[in-house]
């Protein structure tokens, strides 16, 4: 990895199993997940604004990384140079930034993942699209062509009105994608949830139920999306965003009686959380057929029981290759006979490896 956020360029191997990555807090813990996140995804678990992952004084950064699958060996490369990025499978690009995307999973967890049980409706989207990328990959495709479509509708509602004759156009363009994504987000939906209960089952304290439900904000059937849209265009325009499709979303999280968002305790959230990092490790494992990479950051932190086991289901479930940040190593030794084990120190960018 080169020119990548506050880390030293620097040449890692990693262990097959567990590898535990210790320092300070702001040492680089966190962008050194980050950097193997990108170099398989193409993004970042924490920012969209991929250009500021690139070193200051820099004008470019690059990750590489040798990746075995069976008995295969290839090599991904992710680039971002003077603000575009670039990306590269055994040195020749893909057709799509989704073909990159799908070839080496990866599920992380870090503490802003809370907001999956605390925040917007956006966040849960996310997740869902995540899910959705592996179980549905045509019906994700679906998305960039819907969003464009929606957009330029929407242009034209509030520039022409709602009797524009361009609508005629725009609007059977996003009901056929806008209904494809749709179904592609009802078979992450369901893929989820019934991983996700069995999931706080282990995990979480008993006679403590969870329950889970897809809302969704649009429909699988381009005809009833159409005339939706038809029947909304004053709403729509007056509110300056469309009111149907799967924008609107919801995956609602119930915990005992309550919805988790406004009523769950922090110690309930955090378990919920890592009871979805569960099912979607699960459901991305079962739609590819390997065991994504698991990175985990600061995930030993303010252990209890509950969290303590939750921790170990996840290092036990994912059954490959894990990456775990914490500036407490002694509080993961109970995990140490998880996986072979390897352990790494961050101090100032600086990697040390064994």
């Amino acid at each position: 990895m080169t020119g990548f956020r506050n880390l030293v360029d620097a040449e890692l191997v990693p262990g097959p199993g567990l590898t535990v990555i210790t320092g300070d807090n702001g040492q680089g813990k966190t962008s050194l997940l980050e950097a193997f996140y990108f170099v398989a995804t193409s993004r970042s678990f924490r920012t969209e604004k991929l250009a500021t992952l690139v070193q200051q004084g820099r004008e470019q950064l690059g990750v590489r990384a040798e990746i075995e699958e069976g008995p295969r060996t290839r090599e991904q490369r992710a680039e971002i140079v003077r603000g575009t990025r670039r990306v590269a499978i055994d040195g020749k690009r893909p057709k799509r930034l989704i073909d990159y995307a799908l070839r080496t999973p990866v599920v992380a967890f870090h503490p802003g993942d809370l907001e999956l049980v605390s925040g917007a409706a956006s966040v849960r989207r996310r997740l869902l699209d995540r899910v959705a990328l592996f179980v549905d990959p045509h019906g994700y495709d679906a998305r960039g062509a819907y969003e464009q479509a929606v957009k330029e509708r929407q242009r034209v509602l509030e520039e022409r009105g709602e009797r524009a004759p361009d609508l005629e156009a725009y609007e059977p363009l996003v009901a056929e994608h806008g209904a494809r994504y749709q179904a592609a987000r009802e078979r992450a939906a369901q893929a989820l949830v019934e991983h996700l209960i069995p999931a706080f089952a282990r995990i979480g304290p008993e006679g403590l139920p969870l329950t889970a439900r897809y809302v969704p904000g649009g429909s699988t059937d381009p005809e009833v999306f159409r005339r939706e849209l038809r029947e909304r265009r004053s709403r729509d325009r007056q509110r300056l965003a469309p009111t149907f499709g799967p924008q609107r979303d919801e995956l609602e999280l119930v915990v005992g009686e309550h919805l988790a968002r406004f009523h769950a305790s922090q110690g309930q959230q955090r378990l919920v959380t890592l009871a979805l990092k569960l099912a979607e490790l699960a459901c991305v494992a079962e739609a590819r057929g390997v065991l994504p990479v698991l990175l985990l950051d600061d995930v030993s932190s303010e252990l209890d029981p509950h969290r303590s086991l939750a921790v170990h289901e996840l290092l036990r479930s994912s059954g490959g290759q894990v990456f775990v940040t914490t500036p407490r190593p002694e509080l993961l030794s109970a995990f140490a006979g998880t996986a072979a084990r390897v352990e790494w120190t961050v101090e100032n960018g600086r990697v040390c490896a064994p």
